[in-house]
């Protein structure tokens, strides 16, 4: 009897993309005030680069760009990962968490720095749906996913064992091998990136999107 789910966080619950835009749009506002380009310019030129280059690039270009201003990229960086992001869970998905509340425990296992991953869990509006979050960096990047600690300190929050509950994540790597080292199966949401994947650990269970949840819960339960 499955009693919790746990979820990745990007590019499980919204998109990580529109994080992405959203810091984009506040290092490209900071920088309009001070060197007298439009915004529009600036933030057009970064996802360019984005698209075209990759993420790598992009405050790399934008310092071969704007010359003048001495950009310092940590100074960009610190913009990007302070910013209050504007980002949405992906349709339909707070009316399913909501749906789910009150047959299960819910919970959010997420890999990056604290700090901007709960700006992120505040921006989605789900800090009150989640019975726990769990970001793996408060307890040292060494204990990232697929490292099990943070599965086990929910499943002991949680008063549960591991086979009652169900991990969801995009990445097959770190989240299924993770949730497996804790003795919990995997839910492998297919995501563009990893869709044509390799498994290292084959999930126990595979869906394209989390409307298809409820249904894989009602027959394993």
């Amino acid at each position: 009897m499955i009693r919790a789910l746990m979820f990745d966080l990007d590019d499980t619950l919204y998109l990580e993309k529109e994080f992405v835009i959203s810091g984009y749009r506040a290092v490209a506002r900071s920088l309009a005030e001070n060197c007298g380009r439009p915004v529009t310019e600036i933030f057009s030129s970064m996802v360019t680069t984005l698209e075209t280059r990759g993420r790598e690039a992009v405050f790399q270009v934008l310092q071969e760009q704007l010359p003048d201003e001495r950009l310092a990229i940590p100074e960009l960086v610190a913009i990007y990962r302070s910013h209050q992001p504007s980002i949405s869970l992906c349709p339909g998905y707070m009316d399913l968490l909501r749906r789910l509340k009150p047959e299960f425990r819910l919970g959010v296992i997420t890999d990056g720095l604290p700090a901007v991953q709960r700006a992120k869990v505040e921006a989605l509006n789900i800090k009150n749906i989640m019975d726990s979050i769990i970001c793996t960096w408060e307890y040292g990047q060494e204990k990232q996913k697929p490292h099990p600690l943070a599965f086990e300190l929910m499943l002991r929050a949680f008063s549960i064992p591991a086979d009652s509950a169900l991990y969801i994540g995009d990445n097959p790597d770190k989240d299924c091998v993770g949730a497996h080292r804790a003795g919990i199966r995997f839910v492998h949401l297919l995501h563009p990136h990893y869709a044509a994947c390799r498994y290292r650990e084959a999930p126990d269970f595979v869906i394209s999107t989390l409307s298809q949840l409820p249904q894989l819960l009602r027959s394993i339960n």
